[in-house]
């Protein structure tokens, strides 16, 4: 019996979904703005650790990989909640979990291991929830250990991102990508580079977004 699979992910469907996106965010936001790019490589399963800060946060990330390796899968775990109530999450490739379900956690872990290939990016908010800009970042939850590959090497990329008013109207949102990292080290990398981001934003104030050393986005 062929076993039911969980990942659903069509390119074609994201040919209206990325502009989608794109108006979507253009219209909220500023600009977008981006130090550090994800690594490409085709024989690991890369894990973005994303700071949770807004509900832009899942098309950010999209809009960044679609800027560095737009052929890769790009899947992102949500809520089964929240699916049920976006189904178009689902087939723009959005993965389930139920929190505190173990056979949530079962089918999660088994997911990877089947469905899971080289070269593609697996989207985590470790968080949990959406938080404030300074809340603590060492404390999130355990969930993405579940997320290491059983025969790929793993690899946690960690990202802050940082929604910020300014001097324009409209927010900025300000995205640093951290060096990839193992599965033990994966939380203090998470850890530094949010706290990285926050120093570097406090000691520029206002002139952030000018003196920004990366590359903009939108």
């Amino acid at each position: 019996m062929t076993r039911k699979k969980h990942v659903v992910f069509s390119r074609r469907r994201w040919l209206w979904f990325d502009p989608y996106i794109r108006h979507y965010v253009r219209k909220r936001v500023h600009q977008v703005l981006v130090d550090g790019s994800l690594p490409q490589d085709d024989k690991v399963l890369h894990v973005i650790m994303a700071q949770h800060v807004s509900r832009f946060d899942g098309f950010i990330i999209r809009m960044i990989q679609r800027s560095t390796a737009p052929s890769a899968r790009l899947i992102t775990i949500m809520l089964d909640e929240q699916i049920k109530r976006n189904p178009v999450f689902k087939k723009a490739g959005a993965l389930g979990i139920t929190p505190g379900s173990l056979a949530s956690v079962r089918r999660l872990k088994q997911t990877v291991a089947s469905e899971m290939k080289g070269g593609d990016y697996l989207v985590i908010f470790p968080q949990g929830r959406i938080e404030t800009v300074d809340a603590d970042p060492h404390d999130i939850q355990e969930g993405y250990r579940h997320l290491v590959h059983p025969v790929l090497p793993t690899r946690f990329i960690p990202v802050s991102l940082s929604v910020e008013a300014l001097t324009h109207p409209k927010p900025s949102i300000f995205v640093r990508i951290g060096d990839p990292a193992g599965v033990d080290e994966a939380r203090g990398a998470f850890a530094d580079t949010v706290s990285g981001l926050r120093r570097w934003l406090r000691s520029e104030g206002e002139s952030a977004d000018t003196a920004w050393p990366g590359r903009r986005v939108l």
